[in-house]
C-alpha cells in the first residue's frame, strides 16, 4: 500500500488550520445546510411492447378481404399453432408484402404458414423466382421456394413451372446490367443442373468482375454468408450500386464486408433519409465505420434510438459504442432496464461509455459475478467490457484498483466540474483508485442526506473515498459537547460555530489522525489487508480459460467443477 504520510499530514493540518484562522476574527452563525441531491442515473423507462399472441378475432379484423372470416382463421391456427408465436407487427408486414404481390386472403389461407416468413424474405424470394422464369407463382410455390430452387431446371420445365423454350441462364444473366457476363455461361448450359447451382455460377462470375473477388474470396463468402445465394440478382446489383456510389464504399471494403450483399437497398435508402445524422455525424459516415448497422431495419434503428433517449442517454454515448445499433430494439430496451437492477451498473448510468454495458451485458454480468467471488470490488466499466486477454490479466494480477476514470466521469457530471481538476484533487490521496465507484456514490448520497451541499463536499472531496461508518461515527461524536471541548479548537465553543465545509474538513482530519495521516483510513476492517495479500487469495486460474472461453473467465464454481 502506498504511504505518503508527510504530504497527507500537511494537507489535513493546513485544512484544520483554515478552520481556526477563519474563526479567530469572528464567530460565524450557523449556516443553513442546503438539501441538494445529485442528479440520479437515468431511470426513465420505456415499457416493453406487449405483443399478444395471434387469435382468430385479430386475424379476421386485420386481414380484411374476401374469405377472411373467423372460422377460416380458427382452423388455420388450430392446424398451425406455431403461427401464434409470430409478432403482430411482423404478421402485418408479411401480409402487406403478400398483398403488394397481388395475393388475396383466399390465396394465403391455402398455406397460412407463409406468413411465418418476414416481409423482406417473401418479397425477395418472389423476385428470385421471377428472375428464374417462373410465370405463375402461387402461394404454395412461394412457400416451397427452397424445394423449387434446389430442383434441376429440366424437372421444373417438365412440371411447367418454367416455360419449356425459355433459356433460363440467358434470362438470369440479363439481370445484371452493369457487367456483361461471358456468353459461354448462358448459351450452352446443361439443364440437368439445379437452379441454385446455375445462379451461384452466374453470381460468382458477376462478383469476380464487379468487385474483383478472387476464388478464395468467393469460397469464403459461400462458406460464411451462404444466405447471399437467396438474394435476387437485381437486389445484389442495386445494393452494390448504392454502397459504392452513395456511401463511397471502395471495392476492397465491400469485399471485406461482403455480408452487405444481403442488405436491403430500399431499407438502406430509408435509413439515409429518415436518420440523416446521429450526434451531428452523417449517417453515411457511421454506416461506413460500422457497416453491420446497415443490416438493421430502419424501423428497428429508430426504435433503438428512442429507447436510448428515453433513458436519458445522450447521442454522443451511441458514438462511443455504435455496435449497440446492431442489437434488436427489444434487446436494447430489456438491457437498459436491467442496468437499474444491478447497483454496479446503475452507478455508471451517466458514464459516456455506458452503452458498452448494454452491448456486452451478458459478458459483463459473468465477469462481475466472477470478481465478486474473488472479493474484487473495483470492477471498472472498461474491465467489465474489455477483451478476454485484458480481463484475464486483470484477474491474474489481483490488483484491486482502477484508473479512476469512472469516478471522475461520475463526479464531473454530478458536480459540474472539470475532469482534470477533479483528478488533480483526488490524486492527492494515495489510495483513491482502490475505492469502487459504488462506494463513492453511496458516501456522496449519505452526505447529501445529512444536508451537506455539493459545494461543501467538493471542497472536501477526499472524504468520498472513506467508509460511511467512519464518517457517521465522527459526525455523531461532534454532536457531543464533551467530545467537542476535548478538541480545544480556538474560538470555537460548539459544532454550530463551524460551517458545513469546516465540519467535513474536521471529520477528515479526525479520521486520518487515527491512522497517522497515511491515507489508510479509507479501509474498512474487512478490507484493511485486502490489497497487500490479494495475490495469495486468488484461486487457480486455468490457462485454457484465457482464449477458449469468450468471456475471458468463467465463474468460480464452474471452474472448480472442472478440476474435480
Amino acid at each position: 500500500m502506498l504511504r505518503k504520510s508527510h504530504s497527507q499530514a500537511i494537507l489535513l493540518v493546513r485544512s484544520l488550520g483554515d478552520i481556526t484562522r477563519g474563526l479567530a476574527a469572528t464567530k460565524k452563525p450557523t449556516k443553513k445546510r442546503e438539501n441538494v441531491k445529485p442528479p440520479k442515473a437515468p431511470t426513465k423507462e420505456s415499457e416493453l411492447p406487449v405483443d399478444e399472441s395471434l387469435n382468430p378475432g385479430y386475424l379476421t379484423r386485420t386481414l380484411v378481404f374476401s374469405g377472411s372470416n373467423y372460422r377460416v382463421w380458427a382452423a388455420a391456427l388450430e392446424k398451425h399453432p406455431e403461427l401464434r408465436t409470430v409478432k403482430r407487427k411482423d404478421l402485418q408486414n408479411a401480409f402487406n408484402a403478400l398483398k403488394s404481390l397481388n395475393y388475396s386472403v383466399d390465396d394465403i389461407v391455402t398455406k397460412p404458414m407463409i406468413m411465418y416468413y418476414n416481409a423482406s424474405t417473401l418479397s425477395n424470394r418472389h423476385s428470385v423466382l421471377l428472375e428464374c422464369g417462373l410465370q405463375e407463382i402461387s402461394i404454395p410455390t412461394l412457400f416451397k421456394y427452397v424445394t423449387v430452387i434446389n430442383r434441376p431446371i429440366n424437372i421444373l420445365k417438365s412440371y411447367r413451372y418454367i416455360p419449356y423454350d425459355l433459356n433460363v441462364s440467358r434470362k438470369l444473366a440479363a439481370s445484371f446490367t452493369d457487367v456483361e457476363l461471358p456468353k459461354h455461361l448462358h448459351e450452352s448450359v446443361d439443364e440437368i443442373i439445379p437452379l441454385k447451382t446455375l445462379r451461384q455460377t452466374l453470381l460468382n462470375e458477376y462478383l469476380s468482375r464487379r468487385l474483383q473477388m478472387s476464388d478464395e474470396d468467393l469460397a469464403k463468402m459461400w462458406r460464411v454468408y451462404g444466405r447471399v445465394r437467396h438474394k435476387s440478382f437485381q437486389s445484389v446489383q442495386d445494393t452494390i450500386e448504392l454502397l459504392t456510389k452513395e456511401l463511397n464504399f471502395p471495392d476492397e471494403r465491400l469485399r471485406k464486408n461482403i455480408f452487405l450483399l444481403h442488405a436491403d437497398a430500399d431499407n438502406v435508402r430509408r435509413i439515409l433519409q429518415e436518420i440523416p445524422t446521429i450526434d451531428d455525424m452523417d449517417i453515411k459516415q457511421i454506416g461506413f465505420r460500422r457497416p453491420k448497422i446497415l443490416m438493421s431495419s430502419c424501423d428497428s434503428l429508430k426504435q433503438t434510438l428512442e429507447h436510448v433517449r428515453a433513458f436519458g442517454i445522450r447521442e454522443n454515448a451511441i458514438m462511443r459504442c455504435l455496435e449497440v445499433l446492431t442489437l434488436g430494439p427489444d434487446t436494447v430496451l430489456e438491457r437498459l432496464r436491467d442496468l437499474n437492477e444491478i447497483e454496479e451498473f446503475q452507478v455508471l448510468g451517466t458514464n459516456p461509455r455506458i452503452l458498452r454495458l448494454v452491448h456486452y451485458q451478458n459478458k459483463a454480468r459473468l465477469r462481475l459475478d466472477y470478481l465478486n467471488q474473488l472479493k474484487v470490488r473495483c470492477a471498472s466499466l472498461h474491465i467489465l467490457s474489455c477483451g478476454s486477454e485484458a480481463f484475464a490479466k486483470f484477474a491474474r494480477d489481483g490488483s484491486d484498483r482502477t484508473k479512476g476514470r469512472d469516478i471522475i466521469f461520475y463526479l464531473s457530471n454530478l458536480m459540474f466540474k472539470d475532469q482534470q481538476l477533479l483528478r488533480d484533487l483526488l490524486s492527492r490521496h494515495p489510495n483513491w483508485c482502490h475505492i469502487p465507484l459504488l462506494q463513492v456514490k453511496q458516501c456522496l448520497e449519505y452526505l447529501l442526506s445529512k444536508k451537506f451541499s455539493i459545494d461543501d463536499i467538493f471542497h472536501n472531496i477526499h472524504l468520498l473515498v472513506y467508509p460511511i461508518k467512519r464518517i457517521e461515527e465522527k459526525l455523531f461524536l461532534l454532536q457531543s459537547s464533551d467530545y467537542f471541548e476535548e478538541l480545544q479548537l480556538p474560538n470555537v465553543s460548539d459544532v454550530n460555530a463551524l460551517s458545513n465545509s469546516q465540519i467535513l474538513t474536521l471529520i477528515l482530519y479526525l479520521i486520518e489522525s487515527e491512522f497517522h495521516f497515511t491515507g489508510d483510513g479509507i479501509w474498512t476492517e474487512q478490507h484493511s489487508h485486502h490489497v497487500e495479500n490479494f495475490n495469495n487469495l486468488l484461486p487457480d486460474f486455468p490457462e485454457s480459460l484465457n482464449k477458449v472461453y469468450k468471456y475471458g473467465v468463467k465463474p468460480a464454481e464452474k471452474t472448480v467443477m472442472q478440476h474435480v
